[in-house]
C-alpha cells in the first residue's frame, strides 16, 4: 500500500502538533525508509533522535489512511540519508471514505468554452475535489450543461505553483441571487499527475482542519 515515492505527512505529538512532509525512498521487513522531513512551517529539515513519534498520514486510491509510528534508525538508501519509520499493517485507519475529498477553498481559475458560446473569464473555485470543482460566476454567464471548458487551475503546493490544464464539463449553474452564482464543474480530460496533486492538496488541507478541531 505504501509505494515508493509516496508523500508521507508526518505529525509530532507535541505542544505545537508540529508537521512535517517527506518522501517514501524504500519499504522493507515492517520498515519505510523516508529522507528527511521537512517542516511545514519553516520549511527546513528538524533533528529528529531514534524514538521520536509520529501520526503519518498519507493518500492509497484516493482514500487517507493514518497510523502511529516512530523512529528506529538512521541509514543511507543508495546514497540518500534516511530514517526508518516502523510500520505495522495492524495499526492502519482510514480516515476517508469518499472517492475524493472535496474541501472548500478560493483557487484562481480561468475559464474558456471550447464551443466559444461567452467569453474567457478569470474567477476563484468555490469548492475543489480530484474528481470536480464549483467556481464563482457572474450572474449573466450563459453555459449550457455538459458544455466542454478549457481550464487553467493554479495551485500552491510544495511551495511552489502548480499550473495545471484540465479539460471540464460543464454541469449545472447554481443561481444564488444575491451573491455570485456557482458553476459545477465535472473533470473529463485531466492528467493523473495533475489529478493527484489536487488529491493531495485536498488531503493536506484537511489534515489541517482537523488539527485545528473543525
Amino acid at each position: 500500500m505504501i509505494k515508493i515515492g509516496n508523500f508521507l505527512q508526518l505529525e509530532q505529538l507535541n505542544e505545537e502538533s508540529t508537521t512535517y512532509k517527506c518522501r517514501v525512498i524504500e519499504t522493507k521487513n515492517k520498515k519505510i525508509f523516508i529522507d528527511y522531513p521537512i517542516n511545514e512551517r519553516t520549511n527546513r529539515t528538524d533533528i529528529f533522535p531514534v524514538g521520536t513519534h509520529f501520526v503519518v498520514s498519507f493518500i492509497d486510491n484516493n482514500s487517507i489512511y493514518s497510523f502511529n509510528s516512530e523512529i528506529i534508525g538512521k541509514g543511507k538508501v543508495k546514497n540518500i540519508p534516511t530514517l526508518m519509520l516502523s510500520f505495522e499493517s495492524d495499526n492502519l485507519k482510514k480516515i476517508q471514505r469518499r472517492e475524493f475529498v472535496r474541501i472548500s477553498v478560493l483557487l484562481d481559475v480561468s475559464v474558456h468554452s471550447l464551443e466559444q458560446t461567452f467569453e474567457s473569464f478569470t474567477t476563484v473555485t468555490h469548492d475543489i475535489s480530484g474528481g470536480g470543482m464549483a467556481v464563482l460566476v457572474n450572474s449573466d454567464l450563459k453555459v449550457m450543461e455538459g458544455e466542454s471548458l478549457d481550464i487553467m487551475l493554479v495551485l500552491s503546493l510544495d511551495d511552489k505553483l502548480e499550473y495545471l490544464h484540465i479539460i471540464g464539463k460543464a454541469i449545472r449553474i447554481i443561481d444564488r441571487k444575491e451573491d455570485k452564482n456557482i458553476l459545477s464543474i465535472k473533470f473529463e480530460d485531466i492528467e493523473p499527475r495533475d489529478q493527484q496533486l489536487i488529491v493531495r492538496y485536498c488531503f493536506l488541507q484537511q489534515l489541517k482542519e482537523r488539527r485545528k478541531g473543525l
